[in-house]
C-alpha cells in the first residue's frame, strides 16, 4: 500500500514538473519567433548587389540612392520612387535626349538630299539624254544609303548592346531568384526557375546574339541593291527572311515562356503541399512546440513575401528602364526614316523612297526582336512576385 502511494506521489510530482518546465522550454522558441518577426524582411540578400552591378553605367547613375542599400525599407522606398510616372518619363528622356537631337539632324540632312535629288530630276528635262538624270538619282540614293548606313549600324550596335546587358542581367538573377525561392522553402521552384533562365541565356547568346548582326547585314545589303538597281527584284526574299526570322524567334520564346511558367508554378504548388504536410505532422506530434514553430514559419513567410515583392518589382522596373530607352531610340529613328520616305514620295524620288522604307521596316523588326527577348525575364520577375512561400 505504501509502495502504491509512493509511486502515485512520484508520478504526480513528475507531471507537475513537466507542466512547469513546458513553458520554459517554449520560451526560446517564442523569443526566436519574436526576433525573426522583428528582423525578417529588413535585410536584402547579398545576391541583389550582383543584379545592380549588371546594369549599364549610364542607368546606374540615375537610380535612387536607396536602391543600393541592403535594407528592405530603403530598397522599398527606392522602388516606390522608381515606379512613379514622372521618374520613368524623366529617366527615359534623359537617356534618349542625345538620340532625339541626332534624329532631327538626320531628318534635316535627308530632306536636303531629297531636295537636291528633286532639283536634279527637274533639270533632267532640259537635257536630251536621260542618262544625266539617272546619274543624279543614283548619286542621291548612294548618299542617302551611306547616311542611313551609319545610323543603321549604330542602331544595330545599340540592340546588340541591349541583348548583352539583358544576358548579364539574367546571369545575375540566377543566384538571386534561387536564394529568394529557397528562403521561402520553394526549393523545387528555385531549381525550375534556374533551369528555365539558363535555357533562356543559351538561346539569347547563341540564337539571338550571334544572328542579329548577320541578319541585319543581309537585309541592308539586299535593300540597297534593290534601291540602287530597281530592275533586280529582291524585295520578296528579304521580306520573307524578315518574317521567318521573327516568327522563329517568337516561337522559341513562346516555348520558353510556357516551360518557365508551367514548371515554376507546378514546382511552387508541390513545395507548398510538402511543407504543409511537415507542419501538420509537427503540430500533431508536438502540440505546443509545433504551434510555436508554425507561428514562426508564418512570420518568416510574411517577411519572405515582402522581400520577393520588393525585389520582383525592382527587377521589373530595372528591366523596363533598360528596355524603354532602346525602344524609344528605335522608334525615333524609324519615325525619321518614315517621315523622310514621305518627303521622298512627295518629291517623286522613287528609288530613295524604297531605300528609306526598307530601313524603316528593318527598324520595326529590331523592335520586335528586343521586345520578344525581354518577355522571358519579365515573366520570371512576375512569377517571383506572385509566388507564395511554401512555409506560409
Amino acid at each position: 500500500m505504501r509502495n502504491l502511494r509512493s509511486l502515485s506521489r512520484r508520478l504526480l510530482f513528475c507531471l507537475l514538473l513537466i507542466l512547469l518546465l513546458t513553458p520554459l522550454l517554449c520560451l526560446p522558441i517564442a523569443a526566436e519567433a519574436k526576433e525573426e518577426e522583428e528582423n525578417v524582411g529588413e535585410k536584402i540578400p547579398e545576391e541583389f548587389t550582383g543584379l545592380l552591378d549588371s546594369l549599364p553605367e549610364e542607368l546606374a547613375k540615375l537610380l535612387p540612392d536607396g536602391i543600393f542599400s541592403l535594407q528592405g525599407d530603403a530598397v522599398a522606398g527606392a522602388v516606390a520612387e522608381m515606379g512613379s510616372f514622372s521618374y520613368l518619363l524623366e529617366t527615359v528622356l534623359v537617356l534618349c535626349g542625345v538620340r532625339l537631337r541626332d534624329c532631327v539632324g538626320l531628318f534635316a540632312l535627308l530632306c536636303g538630299i531629297l531636295v537636291l535629288s528633286a532639283l536634279s530630276r527637274t533639270v533632267q528635262g532640259s537635257f536630251s539624254s536621260g542618262g544625266i538624270g539617272k546619274s543624279f538619282s543614283f548619286c542621291s540614293s548612294l548618299v542617302i544609303f551611306l547616311s542611313l548606313l551609319t545610323v543603321g549600324y549604330r542602331n544595330i550596335a545599340s540592340v546588340t548592346s541591349y541583348l548583352s546587358n539583358l544576358n548579364a542581367m539574367t546571369a545575375s538573377c540566377l543566384p538571386l531568384l534561387g536564394a529568394l525561392y529557397a528562403l521561402g522553402g520553394n526549393v523545387s521552384t528555385a531549381v525550375a526557375s534556374s533551369a528555365g533562365l539558363s535555357i533562356f541565356m543559351t538561346l539569347l547568346e547563341e540564337a539571338v546574339g550571334k544572328t542579329v548582326l548577320p541578319f541585319c547585314g543581309i537585309c541592308l545589303a539586299f535593300s540597297s541593291i534593290t534601291a540602287l538597281e530597281p530592275e533586280l527584284r529582291l524585295g520578296s526574299p528579304i521580306a520573307s527572311l524578315k518574317k521567318h526570322y521573327t516568327t522563329a524567334l517568337g516561337f522559341l520564346m513562346m516555348l520558353l515562356l510556357t516551360v518557365l511558367g508551367t514548371q515554376t508554378t507546378l514546382a511552387a504548388k508541390a513545395d507548398g503541399l510538402a511543407m504543409r504536410s511537415v507542419k501538420f505532422a509537427a503540430g500533431n506530434l508536438i502540440p505546443i512546440v509545433g504551434g510555436s514553430v508554425a507561428e514562426l514559419l508564418r512570420t518568416v513567410s510574411s517577411g519572405v513575401g515582402y522581400l520577393r515583392g520588393t525585389i520582383g518589382l525592382c527587377g521589373i522596373l530595372l528591366l523596363l528602364l533598360m528596355l524603354l530607352p532602346t525602344l524609344a531610340e528605335l522608334f525615333l529613328i524609324r519615325m525619321t526614316w518614315q517621315l523622310s520616305a514621305s518627303v521622298a514620295d512627295l518629291f517623286g524620288c522613287t528609288s530613295e523612297k524604297k531605300l528609306l522604307d526598307e530601313f524603316a521596316s528593318l527598324g520595326g523588326y529590331l523592335i520586335a526582336v528586343i521586345s520578344i527577348c525581354s518577355s522571358v525575364l519579365l515573366l520570371a520577375f512576375t512569377l517571383l512576385t506572385h509566388c507564395a512561400s511554401a512555409i506560409g
